[in-house]
């Protein structure tokens, strides 16, 4: 014979209640202190600079680029001497090493955080909502615990197990939402000034 499990005490669900209330304020600080990490982490990805000697590939890369464009040079030179061309007027081809790719230029930086911070929000939301949907079921389950009558039990749901709903921001997915944005704007100027 099965025991039927203790029925809680009003005091029991009072203090329970009160510490998943306070559980669930510091679960929220989490998802928001969280949101604050996955927005830096994006920056640091976004302010990050590489350096040609970070890399070996890098190096050998750039240097034959440097040898390929100073013999283009020395052909120019000679061909704008020919011309009559003087040196100060003569045009010239360079090659230098770009750090940054397009989040050099503080228009795309702008975009990319803006894509960020919008996914970043979501995903904070997400997990706010998860967080008082479980505070609630788990308030419940409580209250649950401390009712004598079987029909007041049968509406109470059972705890579903918490997932982690934040996650580290992909750059890549980022700059897809991007262009799939600027895409969608460039369609709706084509439609609205007779472009298709």
């Amino acid at each position: 014979m099965t025991e039927e499990p203790r029925k809680l005490s009003r005091h029991e669900t009072h203090d329970l209640s009160m510490i998943i209330k306070d559980r669930t304020k510091v679960l929220r600080a989490h998802a928001e202190e969280q949101a604050a990490a996955c927005m830096a982490d994006f920056e640091r990805q976004m302010a990050t600079v590489y350096t040609v000697d970070q890399d070996e590939v890098w190096q050998k890369a750039t240097q034959e680029a440097q040898r390929v464009v100073q013999e283009s040079q020395a052909t120019i030179a000679k061909r704008c001497k020919a011309l009559g061309i003087p040196p100060t007027f003569a045009p010239s081809i360079s090659a230098s090493w770009q750090g940054r790719g397009e989040n050099m230029l503080s228009s795309r930086r702008a975009e990319l955080r803006r894509v960020a911070k919008s996914s970043i929000d979501a995903m904070t939301k997400a997990a706010i909502t998860k967080i008082e949907k479980q505070a609630l079921d788990l308030r419940t389950q409580v209250i649950g615990m401390g009712l004598l009558s079987a029909d007041a039990k049968m509406f109470l749901e059972s705890l579903a197990p918490i997932e982690e709903s934040m996650r580290q921001l992909d750059f890549g997915e980022i700059e897809k939402k991007l262009e799939n944005e600027q895409q969608l704007r460039l369609a709706d100027r084509r439609r609205l000034y007779g472009g298709e």
